[in-house]
């Protein structure tokens, strides 16, 4: 499938918004399936490829589910789950796994690495701003909590694998060191904040195409605790490895 980029000034947020109203009282409007992320993943089976992965991860929602109807905290999490899906395929991304509370987000960096970290991080900034300026009042409305996210987004090569003999039933799977370093940065991440990996920083920096970019955009880099985070660089295995808050100027 061949996406088309978009930019977050020129979504329709009062059509979106009419989506969530309409899903809040009647259902899902759109088809969340995992199948083109399946199929481009397919053709990569038993190879390394690079991949920009990004968690997006509703924040306390043990509490919410908690402290919720089962079928409320269900529609809640339906309507998160059914906009990120919406606006990642703008951004050229693919949703590779639905798990509970939190959507996983697959951007391929086969052919320019640098314009996919450009796009996660486009698409980060706009499922914020879809989150508090769209699904927050919606559910307000619908005397339902309103939640903040935690997103992470690492970096890297990762080989594809398949769980069986046949590449067209059988499970698709991603293993490496980038998805689990998306998910512990995603878990250090405050709510409504977007923390990145060393590597992505680093491939913006190395990039020409991304000077206007790293202008208009800030990086902070995050003081973390070192008895608790032990992993080491990927380009230096005597230092830590890096995470960064990722921050519109």
């Amino acid at each position: 499938m061949v996406h088309s980029s978009i930019n977050i000034t020129s979504i329709d947020l009062s059509e979106i918004r009419a989506r969530v109203d309409k899903t809040l009282m009647d259902g899902l409007q759109l088809d969340m399936s995992t199948q083109d992320c399946a199929k481009l993943l397919r053709r990569q089976v038993n190879t390394k490829t690079n991949l920009v992965i990004m968690f997006v991860d509703i924040n306390n929602s043990t509490q919410l589910s908690l402290t919720l109807e089962d079928s409320r905290f269900a529609l809640m999490v339906q309507v998160f789950a059914q906009e990120i899906s919406n606006i990642v395929f703008g951004y050229d991304g693919y949703v590779f796994k639905y798990e509970g509370d939190a959507v996983i987000i697959l951007f391929p960096a086969m052919y320019d690495e640098a314009l996919a970290c450009r796009n996660a991080l486009n698409c980060s900034m706009a499922i914020l701003e879809i989150v508090t300026q769209v699904i927050n009042p919606a559910f307000k409305t619908s005397d339902l909590p309103e939640i903040t996210v935690k997103i992470g987004l690492a970096y890297g090569k990762t080989l594809v694998v398949v769980y069986g003999r046949s590449f067209v039933r059988s499970h698709v799977d991603i293993v490496g060191s980038s998805i689990s370093m998306a998910s512990k940065i995603t878990s250090i991440a405050k709510p409504n904040q977007v923390l990145v990996g060393e590597q992505i920083y680093n491939t913006l920096l190395s990039s020409a195409d991304s000077k206007s970019f790293l202008e208009k955009n800030k990086f902070v880099k995050v003081k973390l605790d070192l008895t608790k985070w032990k992993y080491p660089s990927r380009s230096d295995a005597e230092k830590k490895y890096q995470v960064y808050e990722f921050l519109r100027s």
